[in-house]
């Protein structure tokens, strides 16, 4: 049973992620107080800054020789089974292509672990429950991105070799100057 002093420690490792969330959206859509060009300066300092940091911290943490294998293997499993189900439903879909697996996989097992789910977890389980999550993202961050990278690079090449250029072609397109 969830107990009231339960929903508390959720509550409070939640609720500050949240309304900083909830205010960045005010700050912007209504109070109008950061342009485009600095909020796009805030999503790249956040993304290559602030995440690899925070990863970084998260990763440097890990003790390799004590990782729980039960734990690694059932990630594993996991990604792999949502992996295999993800390629059978593009494959029998008419319109599936290799971005609907890239999509559906980072969507259905990439969670936002680092964020939301160590508070979270420290939240409902304690300090103890931590060190898993810390594994689970080493994991990503070594194996299950780096798969994603290179699923993402096969994909683009598919595209590049689908799509003829004027170069490979032979077409020449001629240059009018209106002058």
């Amino acid at each position: 049973m969830i107990s009231a002093a339960d929903v508390y420690h959720v509550v409070t490792a939640t609720v500050p992620l949240y309304f900083a969330m909830i205010l960045a959206y005010i700050s912007v859509k209504w109070w109008k107080l950061f342009t485009p060009d600095q909020c796009a300066g805030i999503n790249k300092f956040v993304a290559k800054f602030s995440i690899p940091l925070l990863s970084f911290q998260v990763i440097s943490g890990i003790n390799p020789y004590k990782m729980n294998l039960k734990l690694i293997f059932a990630d594993f499993l996991q990604k792999l089974l949502a992996l295999l189900v993800l390629t059978a439903l593009a494959k029998i879909s008419s319109r599936g292509r290799l971005n609907w697996i890239i999509t559906g996989l980072s969507l259905s097992t990439l969670p936002n672990t680092l964020i939301l789910g160590i508070p979270l977890l420290r939240a409902m389980h304690g300090a103890e429950a931590e060190p898993l999550l810390s594994q689970i993202v080493g994991l990503q961050s070594l194996i299950w991105y780096n798969l994603l990278l290179f699923l993402f690079e096969l994909n683009a090449t598919k595209e590049a070799t689908v799509a003829p250029s004027s170069e490979s072609t032979g077409i020449c397109v001629p240059f009018i100057d209106d002058k």
